[in-house]
């Protein structure tokens, strides 16, 4: 887990109190004052079993810009040392970095870190420094408070920090304290935990909501305030294990008044888009499940939707967030797979055992009558959001219709691939649907370092998407091959690992929260990163209708070349009439109604509602 940092920034007013009587500061003179330095630092700061060369090496001789002469001070008692810090500016950034404050066990507790904070900040502000830093951890609750005194203030830097922040304002009974980003500039007053502002949330959709719901009765952040579902089994399920608390609705319009800072759209796929815009139009800041549109119209004006409102966006595509492709960013980001060059993700999900559930055996649900490609972005976004690039030309390829999707009653293709053009020239190969005959999650990219995948679902000895292998160089051209197992864990999965698609779930809504406590550094994916994962789909269907050509990805960033698509309604939904496409590329398929009767029995038999 990452420490916590703090900054004290130029311009804070520098304290000297007087030192007590018989206490004097001095410098490292010599070798021998290694052991009394070390000495000083055995409380967590140096492990008991290093020697005083070890240790002194490996926190101050092993810096280039650590003088010991200048930068390290000793807090001495009638001339024996009792306490220890060094402040140095760093060579990187030129920023001042207060280092190793330590007391001697025997002179705890009686305040003299003070004075090794006050000595610190004199020395950098002297010297100039923009700012200077620290780090710490929550045990150690006597230095904590001092830095705080000291006029040190909370660095947001990594996840989970604002929370930790609270709680550690929480036990000192602190009301506020003002936090910065890691570049110094101001994040947002954090106040302590019991006065901390829950965002409110509301959920549209009481059956996939329920994840949603569930997040905000576990974690500390968030409120659940309103249900709208205008399925009234779904909505009395929700009232049995929400209780009187919340407040239920089934009209939308009348559900938007209600006051709350966020909405949740766990409604149907195809509606996704015009319920988006009312939220955000209503001050709502949203965060909608997959998909964000079904036609280029509707991409058009939620876009325009978000530029207009200025409110948060986040495409709710969950697999971004799953163990394996989290890290696979993460480390994209941080250097170490080199140049992106090529990327393959799969979706491949059988869902015949299921799909009078999915479907409510309705012939024309929106499962039943859209494409193979419409439901990509489980496979594509994870690449999508790794490399932060724009898709810009792709070919669809259909699988044929088969047995398997008529005894589902879904008049479309089993599962569709893209091959899809990035903007660096970079390639992916995005493969989904919901009839192949078995199931397979699973991403590998590739760089110019080396190679990063996940486990294969029928890999028994290892946990598909939260398992991730490595087999990454130093530096291009080793043309090593050392395949390890990497972490995939960070400051805050491990309590979301219980929650579905991997942990992805809870994660996906942590970040929501987040984003509106207006935290920048929050991974959310916004509308135009939700318009590359889900155009290539679009588009690649519109390939296989062309006979496989290539065709452009259209970039809607760009405001001229939206008028284009303003009024492009065409989709597969039957309610699209004139501009309604086929489901399958050869035409519908004919589907008699006992099927679909077939499957309403085994519907019917689920009794999944009144649980």
């Amino acid at each position: 887990m990452h420490q916590l940092k703090m900054y004290w920034l130029a311009g804070t007013p520098v304290q000297l109190d007087p030192l007590p009587e018989g206490y004097s500061f001095s410098n490292y003179a010599c070798e021998a004052d290694k052991e009394a330095w070390t000495a000083c630092c055995r409380n967590g700061l140096v492990s008991d079993d290093e020697s005083a060369e070890q240790a002194f090496y490996g926190a101050i001789g092993s810096r280039d810009d650590i003088c010991p002469e200048k930068d390290v001070f000793f807090l001495d008692y009638k001339g024996e040392h009792v306490g220890t810090v060094t402040a140095f500016v760093r060579e990187e950034d030129g920023a001042g970095d207060v280092h190793m404050v330590g007391i001697r066990t025997d002179f705890r507790g009686k305040g003299l870190g003070k004075y090794l904070n006050q000595k610190a900040i004199a020395t950098l502000a002297a010297r100039n420094v923009p700012y200077a830093l620290l780090t710490t951890d929550e045990w150690r609750k006597a230095a904590v408070k001092s830095y705080l005194s000291a006029g040190f203030l909370p660095v947001e830097y990594a996840h989970g920090m604002q929370d930790r922040w609270e709680a550690v304002l929480e036990e000192y009974g602190i009301d506020s304290v003002q936090m910065l980003y890691e570049d110094a500039t101001p994040f947002r007053t954090v106040y302590r935990k019991s006065k901390a502002k829950k965002m409110r949330i509301g959920v549209v959709g009481a059956g996939r909501g329920r994840t949603m719901m569930d997040y905000c009765a576990k974690y500390g952040n968030a409120e659940l305030v309103a249900i709208c579902d205008n399925y009234a089994p779904a909505l009395e399920r929700a009232k049995r294990k929400y209780g009187d608390a919340i407040t239920y609705y089934d009209d939308f319009e009348t559900f938007l008044g209600h006051d709350m800072d966020g909405v949740v759209l766990a409604n149907f796929a195809n509606a996704h888009a015009p319920l988006a815009i009312r939220c955000m139009e209503a001050g709502k800041h949203v965060l909608s499940e997959v998909l964000p549109v079904q036609t280029m119209r509707e991409a058009v004006e939620l876009i325009e939707a978000v530029e207009r409102t200025g409110k948060i966006y986040f495409y709710g595509e969950n697999y971004c967030y799953m163990p394996a492709p989290r890290m696979m960013r993460e480390m994209y980001r941080e250097g170490r797979l080199g140049t992106f060059e090529y990327g393959e993700g799969e979706y491949m999900h059988n869902c015949e055992k299921d799909w009078d559930y999915l479907t409510y055996a309705d012939p024309n649900h929106w499962r039943n009558t859209m494409s193979a490609f419409y439901y990509c972005t489980h496979s594509l976004g994870p690449l999508v959001h790794i490399t932060g690039q724009r898709p810009v030309r792709v070919t669809g390829f259909e699988a044929p219709f088969n047995d398997r999707m008529y005894r589902m009653g879904a008049k479309a293709g089993p599962f569709g691939i893209e091959m899809v053009t990035l903007e660096s020239g970079a390639i992916l190969k995005s493969a989904h649907g919901v009839g192949p005959s078995k199931n397979s999650v699973w991403y590998t990219v590739y760089g110019s370092k080396g190679r990063l995948e996940s486990a294969r679902e029928d890999d028994e000895t290892h946990d598909g998407v939260r398992t991730l292998f490595m087999n990454l160089d130093e530096n291009e051209g080793d043309n090593k091959s050392e395949p390890v197992i990497a972490d995939t864990d960070d400051d805050v999965s491990a309590l979301f690992e219980k929650s579905g698609h991997g942990g992805a779930d809870d994660y996906m809504m942590y970040e929501f929260v987040q984003a509106m406590r207006g935290n920048r550094n929050a991974n959310i994916v916004d509308v135009y990163e939700a318009m590359d994962m889900y155009l290539p789909g679009h588009f690649a269907y519109r390939s296989v209708l062309a006979g496989g050509m290539p065709t452009d990805v259209p970039d809607l960033r760009d405001p001229a070349q939206r008028d284009k698509w303003r009024n492009d309604e065409t989709c597969t939904d039957p309610a699209a009439g004139e501009n309604a496409l086929p489901s399958y590329s050869k035409g519908n398929p004919e589907i008699p109604q006992a099927v679909y009767d077939k499957l309403n029995e085994k519907y019917e038999a689920r009794h999944f509602w009144d649980a």
